[in-house]
């Protein structure tokens, strides 16, 4: 390395103490971290897709009476007004995934926006329709994302079940033990009432809770999506709200029970038809409720770091006065008319939306729990060969990892009664960074590094 590197680096090292004291400073305060975010979840009626019946019948058009163009404007004015943080589709067109990404460009990725982006599609090239996670980046990390498209008797679902696994990007991760995670259920189930569609809209959601319970799946969950369910006695229904382990049950955020479908009682929840007349759009006006976002037990009693929000469940543009009527009139007061006009252009369904608040600790230790692991021996500043000394550690070690500023892991070695930890950190930008020492019991020390 020159000397000129050399001061260059230094120079880094300058301008990033403050930083790395402002994020380790924490260790030694109580306060909490919050944040509010929005979840919205949206059927956008056959987004892309051309539906042909099979006598060759065209029902909807993306060139014609459901015109992408069209849709695509509504979809930006709609998500100016909302701006969720975790946006979930379903009747995506599933036969490639250009839809997927031109909806996040020209309707969510605008008016200055760059930070949202979207997961992969479990059903592209497999179904005609799809399911589809946007989210904005500057809160989220998508860490995995799998799908449930089976019943219990081997039997392929209507459509798949997707279940995506969202980490909270905490500015303070670096002296925390973990962040908060969010899982998302996105499901559209199968349309229409009968005896045949209620005993299969059952058979799914039964194998989908069988797969949440083989894996303990306790924490934060949502259940979102359109279920296409009539009343809150159906068997779909009931094997979420009311399944056997009550730790694993989901919870309708608004309560509302009894039967949805075709009740002025229940106007405030309806999420379907925003038209009276068909084509594409279904007809009747206002009289279903298919859209839901079900919470679990972790996040209706903030139990977990997430919480609902009481009073801001809600369907979009719902005013309880659209009783078999459209969304635009009688005139609606509850949105502007650009967004109520959007919200007719874009789908025959609402968007149902809801707010969490994010709480997380600042301070996760407490002097006394961090002065019993004792301070790291390693060569600092540090070209590139790392090389960590832990024989001073009294305490088992479990886990070594090295950190950016932001709190991501870079590194991360699993100890075995190991007393030296190698780390080959030569291709690191010049720079601060932090090396994070957990304990068996899971006590941790943290400190800074400098890669010159």
């Amino acid at each position: 390395m020159s000397v000129n590197q050399f001061l260059q680096a230094m120079s880094s090292f300058q301008k990033t103490t403050l930083v790395v004291f402002l994020l380790l400073s924490p260790l030694f305060a109580e306060a909490q971290q919050k944040d509010t975010v929005t979840v919205m979840t949206y059927n956008l009626l056959y987004y892309r897709h051309n539906f042909v019946l099979s006598n060759g019948t065209v029902i909807c058009s993306p060139t014609g009476n459901n015109n992408t163009t069209t849709k695509d404007n509504a979809m930006e004015d709609i998500f100016d007004y909302t701006l969720p943080d975790i946006f979930v589709v379903q009747e995506m067109d599933g036969g490639n995934s250009v839809s997927a990404f031109r909806l996040l460009q020209n309707a969510i990725n605008q008016n200055g926006r760059t930070n949202y982006t979207l997961a992969n599609s479990s059903g592209i090239g497999q179904q005609s329709i799809v399911n589809m996670l946007y989210y904005n980046t500057d809160k989220f990390t998508l860490e995995s994302q799998t799908f449930y498209d089976k019943e219990l008797n081997n039997t392929n679902f209507a459509r798949m079940i997707d279940h995506y696994t969202l980490r909270y990007n905490d500015s303070n991760l670096a002296i925390h033990q973990d962040t908060t995670r969010i899982h998302i259920l996105v499901g559209h189930f199968k349309a229409s009432s009968g005896s045949a569609n209620v005993a299969q809209r059952a058979r799914t959601t039964e194998s989908v809770m069988a797969s949440l319970d083989s894996m303990n799946a306790t924490g934060n969950y949502l259940f979102a999506g359109d279920f296409n369910m009539y009343t809150s006695t159906e068997a779909g229904y009931q094997n979420l709200v009311n399944y056997v382990d009550p730790t694993l049950r989901f919870y309708d955020p608004v309560s509302v029970s009894g039967r949805w479908s075709n009740s002025s009682a229940r106007a405030l929840t309806h999420t379907q038809s925003t038209h009276s007349s068909g084509g594409c759009f279904a007809s009747g006006g206002m009289d279903d409720r298919f859209d839901f976002i079900l919470a679990s037990d972790e996040i209706i009693n903030n139990t977990d770091k997430i919480r609902y929000i009481p009073n801001t469940y809600k369907s979009l543009g719902q005013d309880g006065n659209r009783w078999n009527g459209t969304i635009i009139s009688p005139a609606n007061t509850t949105v502007p008319s650009l967004v109520s006009q959007a919200l007719y252009d874009m789908s025959d369904h609402l968007p149902v939306i809801m707010d969490l608040e994010i709480n997380l600790p600042i301070g996760a230790l407490s002097i006394e729990e961090t002065n019993q692991l004792k301070k790291l021996k390693f060569q600092n500043p540090n070209t590139g060969d790392l090389l960590i000394d832990l024989s001073n550690q009294k305490q088992e070690i479990k886990t070594i990892q090295i950190l950016d500023l932001t709190g991501k892991i870079l590194f991360e070695n699993n100890l075995n009664s190991s007393r030296y930890v190698r780390f080959d950190i030569s291709e690191l930008t010049a720079g601060a960074y932090l090396i994070r020492l957990i304990s068996l019991s899971y006590q941790q020390k943290v400190e800074k590094l400098i890669k010159i």
